[in-house]
């Protein structure tokens, strides 16, 4: 395991988060963490986001079809 002996992570097991800390400088940015939200709390907020994503889109939808309702029953009663 050279490249773990080389880039020497932090790993916490429990919450399974790895950050890049001490990651040499040869190796540009490309492995600095964000520091932030651990990975299991950005899935849960992705999953949430996703979820009220679709909420709205079925909430759009459902407007969409009462205004083309109310747009036959407009037609029907001028005819």
């Amino acid at each position: 395991m050279p490249w773990l002996a080389c880039y020497n992570p932090e790993i916490d097991w429990r919450i399974g988060e790895v950050k890049m800390t001490r990651c040499l400088e040869e190796c540009s940015k490309q492995w600095r963490p964000v520091q932030g939200k651990s990975g299991w709390e950005k899935q849960k907020e992705k999953e949430a986001k996703e979820e009220a994503e679709k909420k709205q889109e079925e909430k759009e939808k459902k407007r969409k079809q009462k205004k083309e309702k109310m747009v036959e029953v407009k037609k029907v009663a001028e005819k």
